[in-house]
């Protein structure tokens, strides 16, 4: 017999819907209560798919734990650590997102839990890592996520187990998906790249074929590259689903675009967005928008760059930017900026504000830029400078590209750091 009389308080900082609807599945097959309380170490896991079924991780002793806190308003570090950051430095965290996307069922959801924290294991939301499969060698990334970032290292004399770590379609991939096929309403595809997956297209098929897709919002992580892989088109897909939201990972333009975010063409990203943006146009349960993560090498950048795709019709209105603060590598954070650049940002970002005030912008939208001018002014560190210099050189060497080139407004800092080296 579940709390039938609990009533969730929307003041509580704890309660997040995610460990009662829903799960997460990385490239090997680990399971976790969600991706945003995946830690390296893996202090997080729940389990392996390997071992169990993901209905009876999504009822481990761990799990029944974290909700019991979240009910009690009892805050949990281990598991939501990172929400609380983003949360603390004025962003949008997944907590706040998805219990958006859950507020009308939370209370019915909630009422069903039993005292011990035990829920029926009616999984609606998926976070799917299906592989670490993708074509760009993004700078704040690696061979985790990204095959070709494993590649390269394993080409430099790096000791790399999985270049292209698949999840087995027979003991950790979709099979055991297959039992929550009738329940859900969500889900999330990252990666890697999920549109270059062969595994995201046959889930979509498998959807639309039980006649599910209708009742699925369909949300991506996606660099943009592909709209058209192996002869699927992913527009005639995406029309059988509830609402589909394309998460752009753009972080900006021109080489810049190309130095962050290796292996793009920036004349072919800015195609498919104007062609995005017309599909749009025609089919309203289509969405996007610019998802930049906030770092030294587009912190400097990102009002113009938002500014540019308003103007030039890259999106629809001011509106559609999520920003997204870096919490690692530490040292691609942009509190390791010196006092003299963070000053000249902080009035960049105060002149944005002023611009976006006089488009009537929505308040979230402009919370994020003031949240990046808060964030800013964090204590440097000095062994993250170290490292940034360091891990900078070897890529720009390995990949004969220029940090000081590419970013110009940065001459004389960078002067500054490598004057020792």
């Amino acid at each position: 017999m579940g709390f039938h009389t609990i009533m969730i308080s929307k003041n509580n900082k704890a309660f997040c819907i995610l460990p009662f609807v829903h799960t997460h599945l990385n490239t090997e097959g680990d399971v976790f209560p969600c991706c945003v309380g995946w830690t390296p170490d893996r202090k997080t896991r729940l389990g392996f798919l390997s071992e169990n079924t993901l209905e009876e991780l999504f009822n481990s002793e761990e799990m029944k734990n974290l909700r019991l806190d979240m009910i009690n308003g009892k805050l949990n570090e281990k598991f939501c650590g990172n929400c609380y950051q983003r949360e603390d430095a004025g962003f949008v965290s997944a907590r706040t997102g998805n219990n958006r996307d859950f507020t009308d069922v939370e209370d019915e959801i909630v009422s069903r839990m039993e005292p011990d924290g035990y829920l029926d294991p009616d999984i609606k939301s998926w976070d799917i890592r299906f592989s670490n499969l993708c074509n760009l060698k993004c700078r704040s990334c690696g061979g985790v996520y990204s095959s070709t970032w494993a590649q390269e290292d394993a080409e430099h004399g790096s000791t790399v187990t999985n270049i292209t770590g698949k999840i087995s379609s027979t003991t950790l991939g979709i099979d055991p998906l297959e039992k929550q096929y009738e329940n859900v309403e969500k889900i999330y595809f990252a990666g890697g790249e999920p549109l270059i997956m062969p595994e995201h297209f046959t889930t979509l098929r498998k959807l639309i074929e039980s006649g599910r897709s209708k009742h699925v919002k369909l949300v991506y992580n996606t660099n943009m590259t592909k709209l058209n892989y192996n002869n699927n088109n992913l527009v005639d897909l995406w029309k059988e689903f509830n609402q589909v939201v394309l998460g752009m990972s753009i972080d900006a333009m021109g080489d810049r675009a190309e130095y962050i975010r290796n292996g793009i063409a920036w004349d072919k990203i800015e195609s498919n967005i104007r062609e995005i943006y017309d599909v749009c146009l025609n089919n309203r349960n289509i969405t996007y928008h610019m998802s930049p993560t906030v770092s030294i090498m587009n912190v400097w950048t990102l009002p113009d760059m938002h500014r540019y795709f308003v103007e030039n019709k890259l999106m629809h209105s001011t509106n559609d930017i999520l920003l997204n603060i870096l919490l690692g590598p530490s040292y691609y954070e942009i509190r390791n900026l010196s006092d003299e650049l963070k000053v000249e940002i902080k009035n960049k970002y105060t002149k944005h504000i002023d611009w976006l005030c006089e488009r009537n912008t929505q308040q979230h939208v402009i919370d994020q830029f003031n949240s990046v001018i808060t964030y800013i002014d964090g204590d440097s560190s000095p062994k993250d400078i170290k490292d940034f210099v360091a891990y900078t050189k070897m890529l720009d060497k390995r990949r004969s590209q220029s940090f000081s080139h590419t970013f110009p407004e940065y001459t004389a800092w960078w002067k500054e750091i490598t004057y020792d080296e």
